[in-house]
C-alpha cells in the first residue's frame, strides 16, 4: 500500500512538471541604490528636490543618450563609464532600438555625462530579455494624467 501510494505521488509530481507554466523571464541586473538628486529643467528653471534616482548597469561604456525615445532622435551627449557608475530618473516606453541581435522599446531617462538630458536605450543595460523593462526603474506614474497633474518633468517628456 506505502509502495502504491509513494509511486502515485511521484507520478503526480512528474505530471504537475509538465503543466506547470513557464518561467517569465525576469531581469537579473536591476537597477539599484535609490538615492536622491535635485533636479533642475534646463528650458524652465523648474526645480525638483530630493527626486529619486538609481543606479543602473551598462553593459558598455560610450552609451548614446537621445533626444527622444526613438532611435532615429539626435544624440545629445554619452554615458562615458559602463557598468555601475550611472543614474536614470525614471523609464518610458518608446520605438523600439536593435542593437545586433538585442532589442528594447524600453528606455530610461538620464543626464549625459556633458549635462544634456535624455534617454538611453535600455538595450544597453545588463540583465532582462529583449523588451524587457528593467525591474529596478520606474514609469514616472501619476505624471502620466492629463489635464490634472502638473506638466511633465522635463525628465519625462
Amino acid at each position: 500500500m506505502k509502495r502504491g501510494l509513494a509511486t502515485a505521488a511521484l507520478v503526480l509530481a512528474g505530471l504537475a512538471g509538465l503543466v506547470a507554466p513557464a518561467a517569465h523571464a525576469v531581469d537579473n541586473v536591476p537597477c539599484h541604490s535609490p538615492t536622491t538628486r535635485d533636479l533642475t529643467d534646463p528650458l524652465s528653471g523648474h526645480h525638483w528636490p530630493g527626486r529619486e534616482v538609481r543606479f543602473c548597469n551598462l553593459t558598455r561604456g560610450h552609451v548614446p543618450v537621445y533626444a527622444g525615445r526613438s532611435p532615429g532622435a539626435s544624440v545629445v551627449g554619452y554615458l562615458e563609464q559602463g557598468g555601475a557608475a550611472n543614474w536614470f530618473v525614471t523609464e518610458m516606453r518608446g520605438e523600439t532600438f536593435r542593437d545586433g541581435s538585442a532589442e528594447n522599446h524600453w528606455w530610461g531617462s538620464t543626464m549625459a555625462d556633458n549635462g544634456r538630458w535624455g534617454w538611453v536605450p535600455e538595450v544597453y543595460f545588463a540583465g532582462g530579455e529583449n523588451n524587457e523593462d528593467d525591474a529596478g526603474l520606474f514609469e514616472p506614474g501619476g505624471y502620466t494624467c492629463a489635464n490634472v497633474c502638473a506638466p511633465l518633468p522635463f525628465w519625462a517628456r
